[in-house]
């Protein structure tokens, strides 16, 4: 009996020689497509792999234009959701953001310098900055200006956007010494402060227009402004790191001039720098 085994072997072997070895090749119908994304091949419209499209087309006018629809449709959406949830309820906004709620909502950052553009280019489309100035006063300060403080002012102008970002890690820095017991990490009050410091500029803007409309209103807008800056510093240090009343009202005093002096500091001393580097 066991002398058989060896001959019934080698007979299955022969058999299994000529069978073919369906894990190893694949047979392709002429429907099957690669996928130009993954290269898996498949059939249908959509790549199951990938889910990318499988079918292999040019991009006409058609596909042009219904991609930029969906472009600003998206940027609508998201958007306006960002926008209108910072503006009923921001606090609770900003946790379910960093419970995972993101999806429908811009990022951060991309919320911020987007609105910091639309306020910046207001500034500088309506000069702003010059208008308690008459005609004569500015044209003669500018005769008199030092050419370090000629090149202070296009850096401001061209980079301002970058001073403006200093503000998120110098507010981490604060909250870090003041609320070290705070549950939420540097990541997560660079987020609550860059949205709603994004949120301000909005506000800034629209303030900037009226007062390129009614100049005399350009003095009450500094001070509305830094009234939301501290409004915002101490809507965070109560509701969002559940400090009392009288612990949120002295440290937003204390994070609110530790910002603005440390911001003079940089200004100034990018100021000074370019004097030595001019020689002034």
């Amino acid at each position: 009996m066991y002398r058989c085994l060896p001959h019934k072997t080698s007979v299955l072997l022969k058999i299994l020689k000529f069978m073919p070895d369906k894990t190893l090749s694949k047979t392709y119908s002429s429907t099957d497509v690669e996928c130009n994304n993954c290269g898996y091949i498949d059939q249908g419209v959509y790549c199951s792999n990938c889910g990318g499209h499988l079918k292999k087309q040019r991009i006409s006018m058609s596909h042009l234009l219904s991609s930029i629809v969906d472009f600003f449709s998206n940027f609508e959406d998201k958007y306006v959701h960002t926008f209108v949830s910072l503006t009923t309820r921001p606090i609770n906004f900003i946790c379910h953001y960093l419970n995972g709620v993101r999806d429908k909502y811009y990022i951060p950052f991309k919320y911020f310098f987007l609105n910091l553009s639309i306020n910046f280019f207001i500034y500088t489309y309506f000069n702003i900055s010059t208008i308690n100035e008459n005609g004569f006063e500015t044209e003669a300060s500018q005769l008199l200006q030092l050419k370090s403080e000629a090149v202070f002012d296009a850096i401001i102008n061209n980079y301002g956007s970058f001073f403006s970002l200093m503000i998120i890690p110098l507010y981490v820095l604060a909250t870090s010494v003041l609320f070290r017991k705070s549950t939420h990490n540097m990541a997560e009050r660079a987020t609550a402060i860059t949205f709603l410091f994004g949120h301000l500029m909005i506000l800034q803007a629209v303030l900037n227009l009226i007062s390129a409309v009614f100049n005399p209103f350009y003095e009450l807008q500094k001070y509305l402004v830094m009234g939301g800056e501290i409004a915002i510093i101490f809507m965070l240090s109560l509701r969002f790191f559940k400090a009392s009343i009288m612990d949120s009202i002295w440290k937003s005093i204390i994070i609110a001039v530790f910002v603005f002096m440390s911001m003079q500091y940089i200004l100034v001393g990018t100021q000074t720098i370019l004097q030595l580097y001019y020689g002034e």
